[in-house]
């Protein structure tokens, strides 16, 4: 099975649901692809700061309804970040996938950056539930978003549920470009899986986002390489049987072990009782 993924690294307007859904739709209506992939946040801007109350959508708003219109009428899969409003008041920072036929799947964001210039406990609860992956045009599709791609639990928890096809959406400034890059790779290496990672681009509040997204094969190989520091948009099509095929050469499942995972359980509750 192959499908067209479409990356899609451009600049969000701040503060502008209205804005950044107009050009979603611009991008879907001028490329020809299966599924688009936007970044981080990228339905309100990363950097709204104490807005972020105000613009966090529910999944029944009518911008979200708008989206599933959309990708229904287009027959599209639609990734893209936002801020989730929950029916208890607090917000995820969240992807939204929606398919073909308008059906929603959400992803929230595990691990929260404190440090630098991160300040995402501000505004967003860490979400510590169960995750499966997407499944898209029968696919499994395993969804991060930025820092998570620093826990690589996440995505072997993905890899033994099923995914060939990891997406990272990304708000990251350019220091952190080159860590990305390198675990962009270590991550499809170590789960044998294509990895999508689209980052922001763009001078928001004073901090530059580097874009340099960037599609990985199962063996490590760089498939595409977008722009630095410039918008760009890349269409790559993905052949699932290739996963099969590598995962032969490199047999990461079948040589992976329960007992890795309980010796790793065992080290955090030891690491717990040291704190």
């Amino acid at each position: 099975m192959k499908i067209k993924v479409c990356l899609v690294q451009v600049e969000p307007v701040v503060g502008s649901i209205p804005k950044n859904i107009e050009k979603i739709r611009d991008v879907i209506e001028s490329y020809t692809a299966d599924l688009y992939v936007f970044p981080e946040l990228f339905l309100v801007g990363y950097t709204v700061k104490d807005a972020m109350y105000k613009l966090a959508l529910s999944t029944s708003s009518k911008h979200v309804e708008e989206l599933k219109k959309l990708t229904k009428r287009n027959g599209v899969g639609l990734i893209v970040g936002f801020p989730e409003l929950t029916s208890l008041g607090y917000i995820y920072n969240s992807i939204l996938a929606i398919d073909e036929e308008g059906n929603i799947f959400l992803y929230r964001k595990r691990h929260l950056p404190t440090f630098s210039v991160f300040d995402e406990h501000r505004w967003f609860k860490q979400y510590k539930g169960a995750i499966k992956p997407w499944n898209f045009k029968g696919i499994g599709v395993g969804l991060a978003i930025c820092y998570d791609m620093f826990f690589p639990e996440i995505f072997k928890t993905y890899m033994l549920r099923g995914a060939k096809l990891h997406v990272v959406i990304s708000a990251s400034p350019d220091s952190s470009l080159p860590l990305f890059h390198t675990l962009s790779t270590a991550r499809a290496l170590e789960t044998t899986s294509y990895l999508i990672w689209v980052n922001t681009v763009g001078i928001l509040d004073g901090l530059t986002f580097a874009g340099g997204s960037r599609v990985v094969n199962p063996l490590g190989n760089i498939v595409e390489q977008l722009k630095v520091y410039e918008e760009d948009v890349k269409i790559v099509t993905i052949d699932i049987n290739e996963v099969h095929r590598c995962r032969v050469v490199r047999p990461v499942i079948k040589d992976s072990m329960r007992e890795d995972a309980e010796e790793l359980l065992r080290a955090y509750n030891e690491f717990e009782s040291l704190v």
